[in-house]
């Protein structure tokens, strides 16, 4: 119930109108993607920036970027024509490999529903699959 109201209370603000995730932490001390993605942000008036994680708190462009590298294919997760609450789709390789159910948190990180190990292993899974 305490996050259904936090929800409703977030709900109506306008962009900009978040606490500033950023304003005590230096900016070059962040990775290249996360600074590119708070720049993104910013330029367009959106609210702070908040890194997408699995399940168990794992972020997901470190561990995409850890994979691709493994596997020597593109992973990119995205939906197209999506409504709230729709599932993403996994693509490898420009094609698509597997859905992935996804949520808001009430901090505002996007969560996939899957963990972080139980992911590569589907990963690994839609690779053994397409070879």
């Amino acid at each position: 119930m305490k996050n259904e109201r936090r929800i409703e209370t977030l709900r109506d603000r306008l962009p900009g109108e978040d606490t500033d995730e950023y304003e005590d932490r230096n900016p070059n001390e962040l990775p290249d993607w996360w600074k590119y993605a708070v720049e993104e942000h910013e330029a367009y008036g959106l609210r702070p920036y908040r890194p997408p994680r699995f399940e168990d708190d794992v972020l997901v462009p470190p561990l995409l970027e850890t994979l691709e590298d493994r596997y020597g294919s593109s992973i990119q997760l995205f939906g197209i024509n999506n409504m709230y609450g729709d599932d993403w789709v996994v693509y490898i390789d420009g094609e698509p490999a597997f859905e992935i159910p996804r949520r808001r948190d009430p901090a505002g990180y996007t969560v996939f529903e899957r963990s972080s190990t139980k992911f590569e292993e589907t990963v690994r899974s839609a690779l053994s699959e397409s070879a």
